[in-house]
């Protein structure tokens, strides 16, 4: 059996389609009540492809993409972030954004644990940490499917108002 989607190291001609799911994936998470000039500037400033093509180039973190396999697609990504510390662990799942219409195909399962070898081949040990907006009942549930559990608050704050997340941790 083969998988519908595949995972390479995003090269910079991925930046484009990158930058594109990753405002499309932001906005629904965060802009549940609708896009507000702060929401959309945000985003605009955030999801460029000059920003990607920057986070590909930093020797601190690792950019992944998953294709599907029928004309490769972009379907996700994931972003690790080496030496962002939280208790003892410090390897951080940045980003992981899978498109909804590739959900439950394994693709963020995937993505996951190729962060965390990656994270092994860094550090010794799989260890990671993320964050993950607390009303993202999808997401919680996705992490907690893959064995993370939650180690405290934090908060995202966007033009004064704050957004709960809850730290995630997956230990070796």
């Amino acid at each position: 059996m083969t998988t519908p989607y595949s995972i390479r190291a995003a090269r910079p001609e991925d930046a484009p389609r990158i930058a594109v799911l990753g405002a499309h994936v932001w906005v629904h998470t965060y802009a549940a009540a609708g896009v507000s000039d702060v929401i959309a500037q945000y985003v605009l400033a955030t999801f460029t492809p000059e920003r990607i093509l920057a986070l590909a180039e930093d020797p601190h973190a690792a950019l992944l993409i998953a294709e599907s396999a029928d004309g490769g697609n972009l379907a996700g990504y994931v972003v690790i972030r080496f030496g962002s510390h939280h208790a003892d662990i410090t390897t951080e799942i940045e980003t992981l954004y899978v498109q909804a219409s590739f959900s439950g195909q394994g693709i963020g399962s995937a993505l996951l644990a190729r962060a965390r070898d990656i994270a092994r081949s860094h550090t010794g040990n799989r260890s990671v940490w993320l964050t993950v907006n607390s009303q993202n009942d999808k997401a919680i549930s996705f992490y907690r499917s893959q064995g993370m559990t939650q180690d405290g608050i934090t908060y995202f704050e966007l033009g004064g108002t704050r957004h709960e997340n809850m730290v995630m941790l997956a230990t070796d």
